[in-house]
């Protein structure tokens, strides 16, 4: 019986965690891809990890204006207030993000490649595979 359970637990292990499948390294930030039952999980820890860099190095230059915005977006996000509360926290964020650059994450060239065949293989479509072109008339 509790190797029955033990086993259960195993199988539970393998399939809810992400398991890491590769990165894609070639560009100025790295992301690494991990499949889940269903679908793919993103690790974006290099990027936020600029992004944090970004908004310390604003903070020294200017901790009151960061501050003051980083107070205004906590007053504005109590439960209890309204939708247009909702909406101007909402909006007092995506600026912050636009300040530090948070909001893209930047892929170049082979990087692209690989996060899309990353996140195909994840979800067990296989690898991308070139499709030949059809050949010109009368050429052999």
């Amino acid at each position: 019986m509790k190797f029955t359970r033990a086993m259960r637990f195993f199988r539970f292990l393998t399939t809810a965690r992400p398991r890491l499948i590769g990165g894609a390294y070639s560009g100025p930030t790295r992301v690494n891809v991990s499949s889940i039952p269903g679908g793919a999980v993103l690790h974006l820890d290099h990027h936020l990890f600029r992004i944090v860099l970004e908004l310390a190095e604003q903070f020294t230059e200017d901790p009151d204006s960061i501050g003051e915005q980083l107070r205004e977006i906590d007053a504005l996000s109590n439960p209890r207030q309204d939708s247009d509360a909702e909406h101007e926290r909402d909006r007092l964020v995506d600026e912050l993000l636009d300040q530090v650059g948070g909001t893209r994450l930047r892929l170049y060239g082979p990087q692209v490649q690989r996060v899309a065949e990353l996140l195909l293989s994840s979800n067990g479509a296989g690898t991308v595979i070139a499709i030949p072109q059809q050949r010109q008339a009368g050429a052999a």
